[in-house]
């Protein structure tokens, strides 16, 4: 089921590049901007600006900063030429440099295709012993979040291949080098945007400088004596669609650090939210939507896990008597060995009451399919939901008159919302087969999970709560008729 819930997932994944067309004609030479991304290209410099002006990619001459100003203020004229599948704008430089003037250009598709305004070709005049940078700046750099939240702030450096990502990271002097076969990608991303860039023509040396935190300088180094750099741009979300319009091995960047069974799993849980949000037109429609189609799927192996914890409770009520009446009359080791002697006897493993935690087994693969398919959806990205502003952001519901330590400046209602329902349940949720001590002991265990999920999830994005609120809403109704007639143990 989840194969082929991930290959028409695939399958559905746009993957056309407009070819560039010849006999170009004469345009106006108007100033080029793609507003999806703030692309603008300088007549300062030649090169390309990106997320207005939160990311550059610039040039540098390793060990010559003279060199490397120089070509940096170098001033272009521009013309642009209509090429039929897009715009070609050529830049030609006012001084020489070596005796000639450098010529740049630049090809971008034409509106209307899935990648206006993302992805940009280049074809760059390369002066002996250039590179280009690609700098991100502070404007990259998600707004912070408190507590187990400040992992979505991040901005890493990553390269890309068939193999999927991986991050590049600074060593000890916050310098490191990577070799890039032709076509493999390098760039820089946050939670929801990344910058890659590409050599089509010929490999790369990668040197990662990080400047500060969050603020990584990537310089790509071309091999040989090329005179030409050819590159490929790509600006925009990390998102599925796109990110196969531009490259299919760039959809390697969704769900990259989890392991391949559970990047499938996302996947599918990911083309499902796709069809729901398609159906209700509601982002937080879609995820209670969501929350309840994977309830109904999972319910096979929900009764399955149900029935072994039935199993188990009336098993240990069967046996807690005569293993109290032990740890009352004996203390250690010997307490220990007649414990043991009384599950022999019964003919019931040591290990037996670990079959009762089957249940959450199950649900922690799809609880870390739906985590990471939520934290990175890029739908969510400034999308509202009731009181929610950014379904990718806390809930924000409430100003507290101070910000405490990790738990921030706000009262975020629906974690608060999550934990209710989850002690609620848990105080509904009754075996009359277990002794009151058990039946103690197993909410006591409850109330603690409750408690851990909110400290959790207090400051994650509101999304990935929702998803989890209405998952214990939909077990709270589950038990609610069968539970209103059974007598609890410990009254």
């Amino acid at each position: 089921m989840i194969r082929s819930l991930y290959t028409l997932g695939v399958l559905a994944l746009v993957t056309f590049m407009p070819a560039i067309a010849a006999e170009p004609a004469l345009v106006d030479p108007v100033a080029l901007r793609l507003e999806a991304t703030g692309l603008s290209i300088d007549t300062i410099g030649g090169l390309p600006r990106f997320f207005s002006d939160d990311v550059r990619l610039q040039w540098i001459v390793p060990g010559d900063e003279a060199a490397t100003r120089r070509l940096r203020d170098l001033e272009y004229t521009i013309v642009d030429e209509d090429i039929g599948a897009g715009i070609r704008r050529t830049l030609t430089s006012v001084e020489l440099i070596g005796g000639r003037r450098l010529t740049h250009h630049y090809f971008l598709v034409r509106s209307g295709s899935v990648l206006d305004g993302y992805a940009i070709r280049m074809d760059l005049d390369l002066v002996a012993g250039a590179a280009v940078e690609l700098a991100g700046g502070p404007g990259f750099i998600p707004q912070p979040l408190p507590g187990f939240g400040a992992a979505y702030g991040k901005v890493s450096s990553v390269a890309v291949d068939a193999e999927g990502q991986r991050r590049l990271d600074a060593g000890d002097d916050d310098r490191s080098e990577q070799h890039l076969e032709q076509g493999d990608w390098f760039g820089i991303r946050n939670r929801f945007w990344t910058a890659l860039v590409r050599s089509e023509a010929a490999p790369l040396i990668v040197q990662l400088k990080q400047q500060a935190e969050n603020l990584p300088r990537l310089v790509g180094l071309p091999l040989g004596n090329a005179s030409r750099l050819i590159l490929e741009f790509y600006a925009g979300p990390v998102e599925s669609r796109l990110l196969a319009a531009a490259d299919p091995k760039l959809t390697g960047m969704l769900f990259s650090i989890l392991w391949n069974p559970l990047r499938v799993l996302c996947f599918g849980m990911l083309w499902l939210l796709t069809i729901l949000y398609g159906l209700v037109g509601n982002i937080g429609f879609a995820i209670i939507l969501l929350s309840l189609c994977v309830k109904v799927l999972m319910s096979p192996l929900t009764l399955i896990a149900d029935r072994l914890q039935g199993s188990v409770n009336q098993t240990m009520a069967a046996l807690q008597p005569e293993i109290d009446m032990i740890k009352k009359a004996y203390k250690g080791e010997e307490a220990h060995q007649r414990i043991l002697e009384v599950y022999k006897t019964q003919k019931v493993h040591p290990m037996y009451p670990i079959k009762s935690l089957t249940g959450f087994l199950i649900q922690i693969p799809v609880f870390i399919a739906a985590f990471d398919m939520l934290g990175e959806n890029f739908a969510l990205n400034g999308a509202s939901f009731l009181w929610a502003a950014d379904l990718a952001r806390p809930d924000h519901w409430m100003v507290l008159p101070w910000a405490m330590p990790f738990f921030g400046g706000y009262l975020n209602l629906l974690p608060c919302l999550m934990t209710a329902v989850t002690i609620l349940t848990s105080w509904m949720q009754i075996d009359s087969s277990l002794t009151p001590g058990l039946m103690r002991k197993q909410r006591g265990r409850l109330f603690l999970m409750a408690g851990a999920f909110f400290l959790l999830f207090y400051t994650f994005p509101a999304g990935m709560v929702l998803y989890w609120t209405t998952n214990n809403v939909l077990h709270l109704l589950k038990i609610v008729p069968g539970q209103m007639w059974v007598r609890d143990p410990q009254q």
